[in-house]
């Protein structure tokens, strides 16, 4: 770089001058002959005594709107908006010849406020300032988009930032939201109130669930070991006769006779009389 502008220096001294263009931008060159169909990137350039550089910045750019518009009803609303764009670079020539520089001025601020208008008298105020505000920016760069459609510039973004009502309607609207508002917690802790109860209702009707359950396996476990000590009796009935009952006796006669103790035994006659000890 300072080599070619050491070289252009002597030249432009005594023919014409060296123009630079900064980073972020081109340049446009006009001639005595017309504008010159090349795209000027940053960097220094020569140009004739007659010739001049006009430079575009090609970076996004934002620009604030104060927008007066009319809602469906023909109420007054101010609309702070900003709109964000940039050229493209590779059609610089194209737009310098078709609008020129002050191509905001003459394409894309008009453009804004006349989106703006057409598109906020569909809404009510209401809609405006509380809930269909995301919606009225996107209707409005659409709108734009199409309008500047092969203009050679590139739109980005079309915001709102705030919306401003006459104080009385302000004021109105606010009082429907705070009312709307209150409206909705109260529905919603009535609607919380039910399910709490129903909660409360299902979980009693388990622990009574339980508590019947619980009831019947008791009584049925009952009646089981009941059945079981029964049958036992019954089985031990049909099995137990006079000699088995007399072997048994002898057994714990002789059982008794083998202790170390000293004993008396007392066997009385007939039929299976308990045995009496006396040591």
């Amino acid at each position: 770089m300072l080599r070619s502008i050491a070289l252009l220096l002597p030249l432009a001294l005594t023919t014409g001058c060296v123009s630079f263009i900064p980073a972020g931008s081109v340049g446009v060159k006009w001639t005595p002959s017309g504008v010159n169909d090349q795209v000027f990137r940053e960097g220094a350039h020569f140009l004739g005594v007659w010739d001049t550089l006009t430079q575009y910045d090609t970076r996004s750019q934002e620009h604030d709107e104060k927008l007066e518009v009319l809602a469906v009803n023909g109420l007054r609303i101010w609309l702070d908006a900003s709109i964000r764009y940039h050229i493209v670079p590779d059609d610089v020539v194209t737009l310098h010849r078709s609008i020129g520089p002050e191509y905001y001025a003459v394409l894309l601020g008009p453009t804004l406020r006349s989106q703006a208008r057409r598109v906020v008298g569909r809404y009510s105020p209401e809609q405006i300032y509380s809930t269909e505000r995301e919606v009225i920016e996107r209707e409005i760069r659409e709108g734009i988009d199409h309008a500047i459609e092969g203009r050679h510039v590139q739109l980005e973004a079309v915001l709102i930032r705030n919306v401003t009502l006459p104080p009385e309607i302000q004021r109105a609207i606010n009082d429907k939201l705070e009312a709307e508002q209150r409206s909705l917690k109260e529905k919603y802790l009535i609607e919380t109130a039910r399910q709490e109860a129903d909660k409360a209702q299902i979980e009693a009707q388990a622990s009574a669930d339980r508590v019947r359950i619980a009831a019947v396996g008791d009584a049925e476990a009952r009646r089981i070991a009941a059945k079981g000590t029964a049958d036992s009796n019954d089985l031990l009935d049909q099995h137990l006769s006079d000699r088995v009952l007399k072997w048994q006796q002898i057994k714990a006669v002789d059982n008794l006779a083998q202790s170390p103790n000293a004993k008396v035994l007392l066997l009385p006659e007939g039929k299976m009389t308990p045995l009496l000890q006396i040591q």
